[in-house]
């Protein structure tokens, strides 16, 4: 076999396994990690980051707020947020006026969203608790989506994907919902979370991510350009 041929081959081969390492890709963030600052940077597949705390009425008006946590139920740990200065409704929850925001250096997909303490009602004097979430995409079109607790393991929500209960809105359980592919296939440059109404609070459990579908052709485009060049010289070489 020809030296150029073996370098053909070993270079398909790497393609073929960077291609489905692509495909099985994720990587997830936990709102436990993000300390008690205004902001906190990490990276999902090797893209930074950003998430940050703030608070006010208006999404163009922000003020810097801090992270803040309160004990977990049935062991899910989520991140709400508190203002620097003043009394917090709840503190640890995400409520009215109060924001976390995550900013993505490069596109991504977002393969799920996670968020706990998210009720229903009566247990904690809350009704049909909502999440209120936005979403800006990398040709940056907007879209707002919600989240709201229908019952002890049902919820409603209007964006792509589904929602799943992992653990019950009951009295000290968590009321935490899992939302799978929740702004569809195409790639995100942010979003935000909020809540519109009284009463109706929540935290931030975890983020995951996996690259966009257009890394997946690139790389099946390459694989396929150096199979095709491998034929064509093996046909040369037994011609």
């Amino acid at each position: 076999m020809s030296i150029s041929k073996v370098l053909a081959t070993t270079a398909a081969s790497a393609l073929l396994a960077a291609s489905f390492s692509a495909a099985a890709a994720t990587d997830t963030v936990y709102g436990s990690e993000f300390g008690t600052g205004s902001s906190y940077t990490t990276s999902i597949l090797d893209t930074s980051v950003t998430f940050y705390a703030k608070t006010g009425e208006k999404r163009n008006q922000l003020k810097d707020a801090v992270f803040s946590y309160k004990p977990a139920q049935d062991g899910y740990q989520g991140v709400g947020v508190s203002p620097k200065r003043g009394s917090d409704v709840t503190v640890g929850e995400i409520d009215k006026h109060e924001w976390i925001i995550a900013k993505f250096d490069e596109s991504l997909v977002i393969s799920n969203l996670t968020l706990g303490l998210l009720f229903n009602g009566p247990e904690y004097g809350d009704n049909k608790e909502q999440a209120s979430i936005t979403v800006t995409y990398f040709d940056n079109s907007t879209s707002t989506f919600k989240l709201i607790a229908t019952g002890n393991d049902t919820a409603s929500w209007t964006g792509f994907g589904s929602v799943t209960n992992l653990s019950p809105a009951i009295q000290d359980l968590g009321g935490v919902w899992s939302l799978d592919n929740p702004f569809g296939d195409t790639a995100v440059k942010s979003f935000s979370l909020t809540s519109l109404k009284d009463k109706s609070d929540f935290t931030l459990y975890s983020v995951s991510a996996v690259p966009e579908p257009e890394s997946y052709a690139m790389l099946a485009l390459g694989l396929g350009l150096l199979g095709f060049a491998n034929r064509r010289k093996s046909r040369k070489l037994y011609a």
